[in-house]
């Protein structure tokens, strides 16, 4: 089967094995109903379907939502076919458009039924667009804009940098720690990636280089934003 939330605002399913209709069930609140449609895949049935579940959720006030996938007129629990997941992800789906919430699917370890989970995102200065450009001294930049008015600096373990108009430029930084990623913040909050940072979409795994060899900035796997100094090689002696 496969479940996923990629958009942060819809669930992807293709559930095999199952008798419709499928409902994402609830304990303390209505049920969400999932509108399938039908595919053979590999001479295989499977019941395929696109949630809107940001917006079925969206005037839900409940900090933390779980919600089981079942399916038949008995509700029995979907079986997660898949191993159980690391539990930090390689990437998160992106929050809500609103930016308040975060969904994911997971496998419950004790029965391996699919869970689908809304929890409240983690605070965070939104990054808006990464850049690649051209310092005054001709070397490479990368401009980060922040969707928050009136920031000054940003640090980086105990390095700070300045923000001008809502835009930090990031050029050549001393005084980092070797083989360490140091999340850039506002005063302890992080900067994190919006979505999938949309005008530019493959910067959201993917960022342009700074003038250094060994500095890079890098999303971490929560979406934060950080600053990472590469260690050297270690040169064979002569």
């Amino acid at each position: 089967m496969h479940a996923r939330v990629a958009d942060g605002e819809h669930l992807w399913l293709a559930v095999a094995g199952t008798r419709g209709p499928l409902v994402l069930a609830r304990d303390d609140g209505p049920d969400v109903a999932v509108e399938t449609e039908t595919e053979v895949h590999d001479r295989k049935s499977l019941l395929v379907a696109v949630v809107p579940l940001a917006a079925a959720l969206a005037a839900d006030p409940a900090e933390r939502v779980e919600l089981r996938l079942v399916h038949g007129r008995r509700r029995t629990p979907v079986v997660a076919d898949w191993a159980e997941r690391p539990a930090t992800p390689t990437l998160e789906a992106p929050t809500t458009a609103d930016g308040h919430w975060q969904l994911d699917v997971d496998r419950d370890p004790a029965t391996g039924h699919v869970v689908v989970r809304r929890r409240s995102a983690e605070p965070g200065v939104p990054v808006l667009a990464v850049a690649g450009g051209v310092g005054d001294d001709g070397a490479p930049v990368v401009e980060v804009r922040l969707g928050a008015p009136g920031v000054v600096s940003v640090t980086a373990g105990e390095v700070t940098l300045p923000v001008r108009d809502g835009v930090l430029v990031v050029g050549e930084v001393r005084d980092l720690p070797w083989d360490e990623s140091l999340p850039l913040e506002v005063d302890g909050t992080p900067l994190r990636r919006t979505r999938h940072v949309l005008d530019r979409p493959q910067h959201a795994t993917s960022l342009p280089p700074l003038a250094a060899p060994d500095l890079e900035l890098r999303w971490l796997r929560d979406g934060r934003l950080a600053l990472h100094r590469r260690e050297p090689p270690v040169r064979p002696l002569p």
